[in-house]
């Protein structure tokens, strides 16, 4: 990511309040477009959600999101919403680096337990 990009698109806990989400409905990328709450275009479209803490939740819902802030992560676990952290993607790695540091972890492995013994 170049330096002053967006690396999640924010949403906060006020904007999913008023977004009229019912008990034990699921906020996710998905229907939060097409409740019209976000609309990413261009570049931001591959991005992923992250949920900030402004504002109060009052309805009990499933929230799945990359990220969470730690103040939302507080208000959302208080009030009883379930959060579900999506994983993210993984880092391309050359194949002959993963080769050598698959020999280097059992390498310090042998050490470790030499020295234990």
């Amino acid at each position: 990511m170049g330096a002053g990009l967006p690396k999640y698109i924010p949403v906060n806990l006020e904007d999913i309040e008023t977004a009229g989400f019912k008990d034990g409905e699921e906020v996710s990328l998905e229907s939060l477009k097409s409740k019209g709450l976000i609309n990413p275009s261009g570049r931001e479209r591959r991005l992923p959600l992250k949920i900030l803490g402004d504002g109060e939740l009052t309805t009990n819902l499933t929230i799945k999101a990359r990220a969470f802030s730690s103040s939302a992560k507080q208000k959302l676990e208080s009030s009883g919403c379930t959060l579900i952290t999506l994983p993210g993607r993984k880092k391309w790695v050359k194949p002959s680096v993963v080769k050598h540091l698959a020999r280097a972890n059992e390498y310090f492995a042998r050490k470790r337990a030499e020295a234990s013994n």
